[in-house]
Formats: structure tokens, sequence, C-alpha cells
């Protein structure tokens, strides 16, 4: 009988520990969740018994209360400082930037001074002036007298870098025949004089005009065929004057009509002996 006591003493004393445990692992778990978990679900009411342990839990830790949804927040504003907005008082955290100022472009490197001109030594051949100063392209050979000073005996006349014949004068004149072939294009022409046997003597550099031959102020706007020949029909370009020539005529004081055909008409100024071509152009030409 004594056995079976001690028996179901040591049963109730292993029941009652079980039963502790379970309590301080219920209470650990509500801790836990109070102080450490971040759910929003309540813990029970401060009057609420707990029916594991009989025991009420301690009052539930106030929460801030968040703001209102939709309320919004004051705005201070203060005046903006435009004197303070230039780009160089500007704190390392940032405070008071502005993002539209942006620093000057740095200046650029000026370019490097041109070296002076070099200048050219004086020629020891003078050539002053030549005669005539300017002829008409395409007409014959001429003669170009050349003045200056020191002109060597073995003289010769360039002309655009090409050597003609040249008879010496004295030692400031020398002349220069130029062919026909020298003045075909208009422009400018450079004269020079060298001596034939010393290249460093030279001159400078005059220059000769050769102007564009004057055009015919004629139209041609007809051709009349018949048994005794043909016949240009000419409009005057500067009174639109009628003129009807055959080959041979002279007109205007010193054209003369030297061959005619149906595409054109050849004139020739005899005045400085150049002959133009005039192209048929018909009635309609204004």
């Amino acid at each position: 009988m004594s056995q079976e006591n001690s028996t179901s003493e040591k049963t109730q004393e292993t029941r009652k520990r079980l039963i502790l445990g379970g309590l301080l692992v219920v209470l650990a778990g509500v801790v836990y969740f109070q102080f450490f978990s971040g759910s929003d679900t309540p813990g029970p009411r401060p009057d609420t018994v707990s029916a594991n342990t009989g025991t009420k839990p301690g009052p539930t830790p106030l929460r801030p209360t968040p703001p209102r949804s939709g309320t919004p927040e004051p705005i201070i504003s203060q005046p903006l400082d435009l004197a303070s907005m230039d780009g160089r008082n500007i704190s390392s955290s940032g405070t008071g930037r502005n993002i539209f100022i942006y620093p000057p472009p740095p200046t650029p490197t000026p370019p490097p001074p041109a070296p002076p001109p070099v200048p050219q030594p004086t020629p020891p051949v003078i050539l002053r002036s030549v005669n005539p100063a300017g002829v008409i392209a395409r007409t014959g050979d001429f003669t170009l007298t050349a003045f200056g000073e020191k002109f060597p005996q073995d003289a010769q006349g360039f002309i655009d870098g090409r050597a003609y014949p040249t008879t010496f004068v004295n030692a400031t004149e020398i002349k220069v025949l130029v062919p026909a072939e020298a003045i075909r294009a208009p422009g400018n022409a450079g004269v020079m004089i060298r001596s034939q046997s010393d290249a460093k003597l030279f001159s400078n550099q005059a220059s000769l005009n050769v102007a564009q031959p004057p055009d015919p102020p004629y139209k041609y706007i007809g051709l009349i065929v018949s048994k005794i020949g043909a016949t240009a029909v000419l409009k005057s370009q500067s009174d639109d004057e009628i003129l009807n020539v055959k080959k041979g005529d002279k007109i205007g004081g010193h054209w003369r009509i030297i061959n005619i055909t149906s595409q054109r008409i050849e004139i020739e100024d005899i005045n400085i002996k150049i002959s133009h071509l005039i192209n048929y152009s018909g009635e309609n030409e204004k």
C-alpha cells in the first residue's frame, strides 16, 4: 500500500512539472509577439483572463498614431536669394545648389601670331613701264617697248614666263617683238626683263592688259535666198534697226560682212582685223 502511494505522488509531481513547462512556453511566446513581432494583430485585452494560466496579461504597449491619410504636411517657403546663386558659394552637402547655373566655358587659346612677311630683295634691274600698256586680244604682232634702269646689254623680254626676241636700245630702254599668239586670251600678262648670261640680273614684273575685243552689235534674225545670192537680215541691238546685208557689205562704219550661211554669218571689225561669228537666232529673238 505504501508502494502505490509513492508511485501516485511521483506521477502527480511529473504532471505538475509538465504543466509548468507548458505555461512557461506559452508565456514566452506571448512576450515575443508583444515586443518583437512586427505584426499589427492586437494582443489580448487587459481585462481578459488567460484560459491556460488563469492570470491577467500585462497591458499592451501604446504605439505612436500615424498621421491621417490625405492630410498634407505644412510647407514652409523662403525667398530665393539670387545673389548667392553664382556657382561659387555651394556647400559640400549640396544645400542651395542651382542646377540651371553652369560654369562659364574656358577661354579658347588664341592662335599663334602669323610670322612677319619676309621682305623680298629689290631686283637689280628696274622695270618702270611698258608701251603700249594694253592691247586687244586676238590682234596681230606688235612691238612692246620697256622703260627702266640698269638694263643689261643681253637683256631679253619675257611675257608670262616665255621669252621673245628683244632689241637692246640702251640701259633704260629695250624693244620686245610680241607675236599674236601671246595675246590670244584676254587678261593681265606679266612682263619681265632678264639677262641671258647672268641669272642674278632680273627685273620686277610689270603688267600688260589684254582686253576682250568688242562684239558686233547685231543679231541675225532672217535669211532671204534669191537667184542673185543670199541676203541676211540683221537687227541692231542699240536701236532695233533692221538691215538687209549681202556678202561684202560694210555697215556701222567699221563692220564688213565676210560670209553668210543659214546657220550663221561672219562679220569682221576692219579696224582691228578681228572676225566674229553671229549665230542665227530667228525673228522672235528679243
